[in-house]
């Protein structure tokens, strides 16, 4: 026989406790002035009664729901999953827990949350290039602070903590040049994002400036499946360059496994290759690609500093903020 378990109230605790229904609600909300026999009375009577305060309840009384929605699209990208679980323990640290928002696309391709203020969300971490303008503009009229995590949105007034991509460009092209490359392609997705577009210019430039000769820009997918068309192109053509800088990991991985097994090529001898986000599978026996390395900590660790600050009114300008990427070296751009 199924017994219905009653859900028990903040008015069961204040009749255990002696105490009123408000001066419970006053005990569970941060900062109060409670006695603290009180609180003791009150903390004693929740734990026998199993009383969990009710977090929606307690923003209406204090207009804060101590939630961050995390907005990241393409959560089954390697690096999404680890990056959620840093911003969540950074956000616990802070006081705050983490709500995963879902999104959907619009009709312009572009990723967009139906009315973000239902979520009751103090602020938003959002981490994709590709939403429309419209998550930030409704984030606005409800005075909802917005830190963009490691992709910028162009044409937005928020802040964001990134990676120095110029910067990123700029090694890598020193890197290719220190070991003999003389030609070289940027392959990239189809979609222009403004972070890769600044690694996209300082490697060309830097690229340029070293060698003499400017690298190709190509446009593929950033899907796996969705490139291999291009690399083939790529691959077959008589002025092959000598390296590729990928803008994912993902894309990287393609263009090795069109080149040594469509191809027969060998990597480093005939092709370098050069990825960018250090994914777990790049460190894999079969690849053992050469890339870059975000600190996703960092970034994890000043994105709620900003969204925190923003939130209690420490700080209401734009934050923009750039953090150093790491080249990390293994056999895909080796000496030959």
């Amino acid at each position: 026989m199924n017994i219905e378990k009653q859900t028990v109230t903040s008015k069961d605790v204040a009749k255990l406790a002696g105490v009123s229904q408000s001066t419970v609600s006053r005990v569970f909300v941060p900062g109060s002035s409670v006695a603290e026999k009180t609180k003791q009375k009150v903390f004693e009577a929740a734990k026998a009664l199993n009383y969990r305060p009710n977090a929606f309840a307690r923003s209406l009384t204090t207009n804060e729901s101590k939630l961050i929605g995390l907005v990241f699209p393409d959560a089954d990208y390697p690096i999404h999953m680890k990056t959620l679980q840093l911003i969540s323990s950074e956000l616990q640290k802070q006081g705050y827990s983490a709500v995963l928002i879902p999104w959907q696309f619009d009709g312009q391709d572009s990723h967009s949350i139906p009315n973000i203020f239902q979520y009751r969300v103090d602020g938003v971490i959002a981490a994709s290039a590709t939403f429309n303008k419209s998550l930030y503009e409704e984030c606005a009229e409800f005075n909802i602070p917005v830190v963009q995590y490691a992709r910028v949105v162009e044409g937005t007034k928020s802040s964001y903590v990134i990676s120095d991509n110029y910067e990123a460009g700029q090694q890598a092209a020193q890197h290719l040049h220190e070991k003999g490359v003389k030609s070289s392609v940027y392959l990239t997705g189809e979609v222009p994002t403004f972070t890769n577009g600044e690694r996209e210019n300082g490697f060309c430039s830097e690229f340029e400036e070293l060698t003499g000769n400017l690298p190709r820009v190509i446009e593929a997918s950033y899907d796996y499946d969705g490139a291999l068309e291009e690399i083939r192109k790529l691959m077959a053509d008589p002025s092959r360059p000598e390296s590729v800088f990928c803008a994912t990991d993902n894309l990287a991985m393609a263009v090795m496994d069109v080149a040594r097994l469509e191809f027969g090529l060998r990597i480093p001898e005939d092709l370098k290759v050069l990825g960018f986000d250090n994914i777990p599978q790049a460190e894999w026996l079969s690849y053992q690609l050469t890339t870059f390395r975000q600190d996703f900590k960092r970034l994890a660790r000043e994105s709620v500093k900003v969204i925190v600050d923003q939130i209690n009114d420490k700080n209401s300008s734009v934050v923009k903020m750039m953090v150093p990427a790491k080249i990390v070296e293994r056999k895909t751009t080796q000496s030959n």
